[in-house]
C-alpha cells in the first residue's frame, strides 16, 4: 500500500478558494484539506500523512481522528525538512509518495526512488473525488460557509 506524504500548505495554496480561506482561518484551511484527503484514502486505499509547518493548535487535542490521515506538524524544523526525514528514514522507498511544490523535495525524493506529484496534480485528484473542491478559481467561500465547515469541525 503507498504511503502518500503531502506538504500541506502547498496543496492548500495549490486550490484558490482554500487559499483564500487560508488567509482568514488557518484551521479551516487544514480542514478542508485533512477531510477532503480522507475521502480521497477511503476512495484509493492509500495511507496519508499530511505535514504542516509550524506547531499543533490547541484545538487538535479535540479533533477527531481521519485515519488513515495521519497529520503531523513540524516545529520546531519546517515542513520540507520533516518530508525529507520522513524519506531518509523509510525502509520502503519506492512506496512513498511525495506530493509538494517545492523543487528541492521533489528531486530529493526522486534521487530516493520515491514517486512525486505536484501539489497541483494531487488538488485536482481530490477535486475529482470531492465537490467541495471544483470551486472556481476566482471564487472563495461565503461567510455562511466557512460557519458551515466550522460547525461541520467542531469549531463552532
Amino acid at each position: 500500500m503507498d504511503h502518500v506524504i503531502i506538504d500541506g500548505y502547498n496543496v492548500i495554496h495549490a486550490v484558490p478558494a482554500w487559499k483564500k480561506t487560508l488567509a482568514h482561518n488557518a484551521e479551516s484551511a487544514r480542514e478542508l484539506l485533512i477531510h477532503a484527503t480522507s475521502l480521497l484514502t477511503h476512495q484509493r486505499k492509500f495511507r496519508c500523512s499530511i505535514v504542516f509547518d509550524g506547531h499543533e493548535p490547541p484545538a487538535n487535542a479535540k479533533r477527531s481522528v481521519n485515519a488513515p490521515v495521519h497529520v503531523i506538524y513540524s516545529a520546531p524544523r519546517s515542513a520540507d525538512t520533516h518530508i525529507r526525514t520522513m524519506i531518509e528514514q523509510s525502509k520502503q522507498r519506492a512506496q512513498l509518495v511525495i506530493v509538494s511544490s517545492d523543487r528541492e523535495i521533489i528531486s530529493f525524493a526522486k534521487a530516493c526512488s520515491c514517486q512525486t506529484h505536484t501539489s497541483k496534480h494531487f488538488a485536482n485528484l481530490l477535486s475529482s473525488s470531492d465537490e467541495t473542491v471544483t470551486e472556481k478559481s476566482d471564487s472563495s467561500l461565503t461567510p455562511h460557509q466557512i460557519d458551515e465547515w466550522l460547525k461541520i469541525f467542531g469549531e463552532k
